[in-house]
């Protein structure tokens, strides 16, 4: 199925707060008429905003990851100075975090076996390491 295809016909769900798409449901598939679509999108996003679409419109939307908004289709809103520091300090937070765990984890192995030496060589890796994370988390 050529998603491009303008005889196809769609009904795209919206998220009302956020003007995500939820889901899309295409005619011929999930039901065999526009109708259908618009009952099953009803039944299953009973606070989604649902609208039709023909193939080349349901591309465009998808592939410019559009959002629903006063009554339209528009271009999603660049992110703010926040949110930008919020993805950083998220996507900080996951690394350091799966870092700090791996050397607490050959710390334990360390710890099992009785080499002090190695377990407390690791044990100044990981103060570095927190060391680290706070030191950058501060300049976000």
């Amino acid at each position: 199925m050529d998603s491009t295809d303008t005889s196809l016909q769609y009904v795209s769900v919206y998220n009302a707060g956020t003007g995500e798409r939820e889901t899309s449901y295409v005619v011929g598939v999930h039901g065999e008429t526009m109708d259908e679509l618009k009952a099953l999108a009803a039944k299953n996003y009973p606070q989604g905003i649902a609208i039709e679409q023909d193939g080349a419109a349901w591309n465009e939307a998808v592939q410019n990851d559009l959002i629903y908004s006063a009554g339209q289709l528009v271009q999603r809103p660049a992110p703010t100075e926040d949110e930008l520091r919020q993805q950083k300090l998220a996507a900080m937070d996951s690394e350091y975090s799966q870092k700090i765990s791996d050397m607490e984890t050959e710390m334990a192995k360390a710890n099992a076996i009785g080499d002090t030496d190695y377990f407390n060589d690791l044990k100044a890796e990981r103060e570095t390491l927190v060391s680290e994370y706070t030191t950058k988390r501060e300049e976000i």
